[in-house]
């Protein structure tokens, strides 16, 4: 069972999917890329390849005013409604069902918070960057976490590791 770790909802429980092709991210994970990001108060949020909303859930509960959940899979779309109803977050979260690529081709929206976790192996960092940049607004971040792998130099992030798992954070300036 996946617990809230911070904020308003600390300790609720979230209905898992037992699939092996969802992989939540682990608590201390999350636990670094909410205390790396810390200001979540009022921000808009989009999680792509949402799985459980695990991610996007936990940004409500510290403060998020929307975020959108893109994920493609309908039985997991459902499960993170489920989710959202449970806790009574409705107000605050729009569940898209999409394919994350098509979403991003035709959304227009800006956020100040973008997550990507995508399944292993599939998406690398530079395939997804550009087409999450332009949705980022002035000042905000863009968290990827994946299995590790090599990152453009070029690039300005920030990489903390955890195992075979790496988070880069990206902040528009």
């Amino acid at each position: 069972m996946i617990r809230i770790i911070s904020g308003n909802l600390k300790g609720r429980k979230l209905h898992n999917y037992k699939n092996e092709d969802i992989r939540p991210t682990q608590a201390k994970v999350r636990k670094s890329i909410f205390d790396s990001i810390r200001d979540f108060e009022n921000k808009s949020i989009l999680d792509l390849f949402a799985g459980m909303g695990t991610l996007g859930i936990e940004s409500i509960s510290r403060g998020a005013k929307e975020v959108k959940f893109i994920e493609k899979r309908y039985r997991i779309a459902q499960l993170i409604e489920k989710n959202i109803e449970k806790l009574g977050i409705k107000e605050n979260s729009v569940v898209i069902k999409s394919d994350v690529i098509n979403f991003l081709n035709f959304d227009k929206d800006k956020y100040d918070i973008v997550f990507a976790d995508p399944p292993y192996g599939k998406f690398s960092f530079e395939e997804i960057f550009p087409s999450v940049i332009s949705l980022v607004k002035d000042g905000g971040i863009f968290c990827y976490e994946s299995h590790r792998q090599n990152i453009d130099d070029n690039i300005p992030v920030k990489i903390k590791y955890f195992g075979n798992t790496q988070i880069v954070i990206w902040e528009k300036k």
